[in-house]
């Protein structure tokens, strides 16, 4: 059985797809960044953020939308 993966957009940990968690951090009106978390980059995530909400996801049935205290989505991880 094939297993599908998703490259975590932070740190690169490479996690399954239902480990995973799409999160849109809001960067402006109507204006969203949207990454693949892993579970550990997704807590410091939430728990950095200024407000949290559930909405549908692009690719995943739910994605966690946030918005940070400065307005901006958190960098990619190095290398890319």
């Amino acid at each position: 059985m094939r297993k599908i993966t998703i490259d975590c957009g932070m740190c690169g940990e490479r996690v399954a797809l239902e480990h995973g968690k799409e999160a849109m951090f809001e960067t402006g009106p109507n204006a969203y960044h949207l990454m693949d978390l892993c579970p550990s980059c997704l807590d410091d995530q939430l728990r950095a953020a200024e407000s949290v909400n559930d909405t549908s996801g692009y690719r995943q049935k739910a994605a966690a939308l946030l918005r940070m205290p400065d307005g901006s989505a958190p960098s990619v991880a190095a290398g890319e």
